[in-house]
């Protein structure tokens, strides 16, 4: 099961979720309850649950609707930005967390160009060393988007998070677009994208490359 949380504290114009990050006061929300009854409901098939956006870190609620989950005895997996470390700490010290997959941008010293907004970026240099620490099972992901990213910034990121399990190179996918330009634009090519994975491999073991999907 996907669980969207609506809002995001950054302003990404390649967001492939820019309805629920601009417009989901809007939306219909849905209550824990019913996500529980459905969880009762189809249980011999559902195990895992992900917790995405959106940004889920900004709200203060997070803890304990994801404490509802894992009473289920279900396995959680967030997604985050990596822009509040401390709620990415504290879900992990409760152990209410199973999983992390945090979305590096691109190089950290121009992390503004990527977000859309100004970013701290020396809190989201303590999620990435936190993370590292394997203190919860983790992947880093990038999303390459053409003329927004070049080559070099795979690189560099790379660089960032040396000694990483996992990294993830991901296709742009031109869709629902936070910043409406940005569905016109082709995604690298998949042979662009193996060239990229095969120089971000010599810094990193584990480089796959995949779509941008959750």
């Amino acid at each position: 099961m996907v669980l969207f949380s609506g809002g995001c504290n950054f302003r990404c114009p390649f967001c492939h979720n820019g309805s629920l990050v601009l417009h989901h006061h809007s939306m219909e929300g849905v209550p824990m309850e019913y996500i529980l009854e459905r969880l009762g409901k189809f249980r011999k098939w559902i195990e895992r649950v992900v917790i995405t956006g959106g940004e889920p870190t900004i709200h203060k609620g997070l803890p304990r609707a994801v404490a509802k989950l894992k009473s289920r005895g279900l396995k959680v997996k967030l997604d985050t930005n990596g822009s509040n470390p401390e709620m990415v700490k504290k879900l992990v010290a409760d152990r209410l967390i199973d999983y992390v997959a945090m979305d590096i941008k691109g190089p950290l010293d121009v992390y503004d160009r990527w977000c859309g907004v100004r970013v701290e970026t020396a809190r989201i240099r303590e999620s990435i060393a936190f993370i590292l620490e394997g203190r919860v099972d983790y992947e880093f992901r990038m999303t390459l988007v053409p003329f927004l990213h070049r080559e070099d910034d795979a690189f560099q990121a790379a660089e960032e998070i040396r000694g990483a399990r996992r990294f993830f190179l991901q296709e742009f996918v031109p869709r629902d677009t936070l910043n409406p330009k940005y569905a016109s634009i082709r995604p690298f090519s998949t042979e662009k994208m193996k060239a990229i994975r095969e120089t971000v491999n010599s810094i990193l073991e584990h480089a796959p490359v995949r779509r941008h999907l959750h």
